[in-house]
């Protein structure tokens, strides 16, 4: 937020990002000063999470409260804070004021007058972001620290213990220079109630330790602040399902840097603004629940269209922060919380494209969605049953660019295993609002899905000028979210094309030597049907529901029934069971019952045997607890 312009108008760097990502012209919302509203509503929020600037010019970020009073109204467009904190005066040589754990803290009490209060001439910026989780509420503030004192008992403080900082409280009096109201998408609703700390600094070196990496991927909030020069600061949050903030090194060698993904927002881009004019950032994540706290300061990097599908796919943008310090500390907070409700607008989690095998081989387009390398249009379509249909999609060139031509001409057939990657985004794309709560999950949707290919690969002769070219593939999936349901709707006749942006996945399942055991579970047994297609050898042993035995019928038929062992679980009607009798007559070899640990650890020669496993999230979390210390490798399957 800026301080210094005329409400209505941008700094530089946000003027500049509202370029850069094309959003129309409109007026800024920060309010001025702090509404007598919005004072009233924060004497009521629980939380804080505050930023400043140290003594040295790094920002940091720090979060405190538990329950409402941590911060209210003392004066016209003034707040005052209260806080428990563990500080100590500084030692002999260090100068005046208070050190401790808390980064924040210590850069606002760094200097005293009398060893209590501290004075800040024209006041020190900060900046701040009052919250409810449990209501999913907040709003921004931004201004300076006038005044602030520490409170604390002669006796405490008479030895110190650097391992043991002095519990003390600390009072501030802020200057109010900005508010501004924000959305609840991304908040995840929680329950917190106060909490007495007793923080230990675990690290503050870098690499990160083990256990911060931990907080970091288990992580569904951070905060972040930012400046704007001299003039401002911003504090927000960033929020999503645990794990959507990437660590994307973490060595001596490469340095420690985190990626997250700027998800579908209010257009404002405060944040990314001051960003783009001064690349300083400090970041917290809390643990609500164990109360560890990281606190980290450096250097963020916008990523923008190419650049940031090169790193994070799926994501138009994305922020790369470079670690310069960091503190680790055990039991930091003055809070705890648990977990109410996810919030509904959070996208799946963006895995780094260097944790992606053969996200090299994707075009990039300048807005940030891959470009494709052919068109597939889709000929033909089978249900199989209520929910599982088989497609069929036609290959040709993508007459887009150049460079899609040459691709198309260079591209090789899929192999036996692998996935497509399709881009769905012209016919279901609804474009940018700020909320969609008929259907939260739409907003950060790219419509962009990988389908495992389940025929098996064309055979491409030597012929230097061979292309695939009217060459057909299937793809048997069900019914599941806005594209299966699109597929769904097709009807014969109808034009339906979609870009091809790679084949990928890994390579041939077999091994010479090795017993290979499948594991699948309902349509997770897509993968196998190339493989045997082209004449691979397996063991499967395959769960599925009753009303899947349609699709089980349809998949013997292609691939024989030797060495598939099904479990078929629910109630079987007439229809099913005349499935089963073909499936008999087949060769499978079938047991309804749920499958059970016994049929898995006896399957395969011990020592001479690898495990594939498609299946769901329950039976995945099964299968790989009674495989521990076995060669297993897993394909997604959660849906």
């Amino acid at each position: 937020m800026q301080t210094q312009h005329p409400r209505g108008h941008w700094h530089p760097g946000e003027a500049a990002m509202h370029r850069l990502l094309g959003v129309p012209t409109h007026d800024n919302p920060t309010i001025p000063g702090l509404p007598d509203a919005y004072g009233l509503w924060m004497a009521q929020s629980p939380l804080l999470a505050l930023g400043t600037v140290d003594r040295i010019g790094r920002i940091w970020t720090t979060v405190l409260g538990g329950k409402a009073g941590v911060v209210r109204p003392i004066a016209a467009g003034v707040l005052g804070l209260s806080t428990p904190a563990h500080l100590e005066p500084r030692g002999e040589g260090d100068g005046s004021g208070w050190a401790g754990f808390d980064p924040v803290l210590e850069a606002l009490f760094s200097s005293t007058e009398d060893g209590r209060v501290v004075e800040h001439a024209g006041g020190k910026l900060v900046a701040g972001l009052a919250m409810n989780l449990e209501e999913r509420t907040r709003v921004k503030l931004a201004g300076r620290m006038l005044r602030g004192v520490v409170l604390a008992d002669e006796a405490e403080t008479i030895e110190t213990d650097p391992e043991d900082p002095s519990r003390v409280d600390v009072q501030m009096a802020v200057a109010i220079e900005e508010t501004l109201g924000n959305c609840p998408k991304y908040l995840n609703r929680k329950a917190v109630w106060p909490h007495e700390a007793s923080p230990r600094l675990v690290s503050d070196l870098l690499p990160l330790t083990h256990k911060a990496v931990e907080l970091i991927g288990r992580s569904d909030i951070f905060f972040l602040s930012s400046r704007h020069g001299t003039e401002s600061m911003d504090t927000n949050n960033r929020g999503g399902t645990p794990g959507f903030v990437r660590v994307f090194s973490n060595s001596a060698d490469e340095g420690v840097s985190l990626v997250y993904p700027e998800y579908s927002g209010n257009r404002l881009f405060q944040t990314l603004g001051n960003l783009q004019t001064d690349p300083a950032v400090g970041i917290t994540f809390p643990d609500f629940e164990t109360g560890d706290v990281l606190y980290l300061t450096g250097r963020a990097e916008i990523l923008i269209g190419a650049e940031a599908t090169a790193v994070l796919p799926h994501s138009r943008v994305a922020v790369k922060v470079t670690v310069d310090a960091a503190r680790f500390v055990s039991d930091g907070l003055p809070f705890r919380g648990r977990l109410l409700d996810p919030s509904p607008y959070n996208p799946p989690v963006r895995r780094l494209a260097r944790e992606i095998r053969g996200a090299d081989d994707l075009i990039e387009r300048v807005d940030g969605r891959s470009g494709g390398i052919a068109i597939a249009t889709l000929i033909r379509s089978s249900r199989i049953t209520p929910t599982v249909s088989r497609y069929t999609f036609r290959l040709s060139p993508d007459p887009s660019s150049p460079q899609a031509k040459a691709e198309f001409s260079r591209l090789a057939p899929w192999r036996p295993g692998q996935h497509v990657t399709l881009d769905f985004s012209a016919h279901l794309d609804q474009g940018w609002s700020h909320m969609r709560d008929h259907d939260p999950a739409s907003l950060n949707d790219d419509y962009i899905r990988s389908f495992t290919i389940s025929s098996a690969p064309v055979r491409r002769s030597a012929d230097a000028d061979d292309s695939l070219d009217g060459v057909e593939f299937d793809i048997t999936v069900r019914r599941h979210g806005p594209v299966t349901r699109l597929l769904t709707r097709w009807v014969p006749g109808a034009e339906l094309k979609v870009p091809v942006l790679g084949f990928e996945g890994e390579e041939d399942l077999g091994a010479l030597g090795e017993d290979l055991v499948v594991v699948a579970g309902g349509v997770g047994i897509t993968p196998l049907m190339a493989q045997a297609e082209s004449g691979q050898r397996f063991s499967v042993l395959w769960s599925l529901r009753s009303d899947d035995l349609p699709l089980a019928v349809d998949v013997v038929e292609r691939i024989g029934g030797t060495g598939i062992i099904l479990f078929v679980t629910g109630e079987i009607d007439a229809s099913g069971h005349n499935d089963l009798q073909s499936l008999a007559r087949l060769g499978a070899d079938i047991h309804t019952r749920r499958i059970r640990r016994e049929d898995v650890v006896g399957a395969g020669a011990e020592g001479h045997r690898r495990f594939h496993v498609c299946t769901g999230p329950g039976l995945r979390r099964s299968v790989l607890q009674w495989l521990d210390g076995e060669h297993v490798s897993l394909v997604n399957f959660d849906y």
